[in-house]
């Protein structure tokens, strides 16, 4: 999507004016916030991604970002909590666990996939029977850092009221922007101050009226929390600091 294509997306879903001009900033410093980690992501995708169930690669474009926001936030050696919204098959969840070897990780997903799966537009009815399977066998060299959860976020919530607990949050589960707002509200009470939130696929269109897609949600949380948070990165997706609840 060019520049102005996203800005004007963004524009029509009522950005906050610091998340545009963060997107016009981030055109022209990419190479210098994503070179030094391109190696990694051709080592990821070359040897463990050939190793893991992976239908579709959705993820291994966002490893530079995130690295980049790692290495930032000094957190490869740090022993952080990390929380998970929508794992699908585990491939984000495995580079988690990977590239921070002293985190644990909880991992919140129905498995039974989103609007955008059960339409067939984005996976097939074969691929859904098998999802959690993948996730599981993906997953299973981690078993002593993960703890998974088989249910919605809203469930989730309901079964875990407690407050800034978590280091990083990353929230990939429905895209409708009913459960985004949901999801983002509810996770930023529970990351701690300090902590990343990164929201997965803010510039993605799937339905046809903008007011229902992620953007919307999630630039009304923007607007609520305004003051109590600090951009780190916008592209496709979004990554922002905790600086007060």
């Amino acid at each position: 999507m060019a520049l102005l294509k996203k800005i004007s997306y963004l524009h029509s879903t009522y950005a906050p004016s610091n998340i545009i001009f963060s997107l016009i900033a981030a055109k022209f410093d990419k190479g210098s916030v994503t070179k030094p980690h391109l190696k990694a992501q051709k080592n990821f995708r070359d040897t463990t991604l050939t190793q893991l169930e992976i239908s579709n690669d959705w993820f291994t474009n966002n490893i530079p970002f995130w690295l980049y926001a790692f290495n930032k936030y000094n957190l490869s050696t740090q022993k952080i909590n990390i929380l998970e919204i929508g794992s699908w098959e585990g491939l984000s969840s495995y580079f988690i666990l990977h590239a921070l070897p002293n985190a644990t990780l909880t991992c919140v997903d129905t498995w039974e996939g989103a609007d955008e799966h059960k339409t067939g537009d984005a996976t097939t009815k074969d691929v859904l029977s098998n999802i959690e399977i993948s996730f599981d066998k993906n997953l299973s060299p981690f078993s002593d850092r993960l703890t998974k959860y088989k249910g919605t976020s809203f469930s989730f919530f309901n079964d875990n009221s407690e407050k800034n607990i978590f280091d990083i949050i990353y929230v990939d589960g429905s895209h409708h922007c009913n459960d985004v707002i949901i999801d983002a509200i509810k996770s930023f009470e529970m990351l701690k101050i300090g902590g990343i939130m990164i929201f997965d696929d803010y510039l993605w269109q799937y339905y046809p009226k903008n007011i229902n897609n992620p953007a919307a949600a999630i630039n009304v949380f923007l607007k609520l929390k305004q003051g109590s948070y600090k951009v780190v990165r916008v592209y496709y997706q979004l990554i922002i600091e905790k600086i007060s609840d």
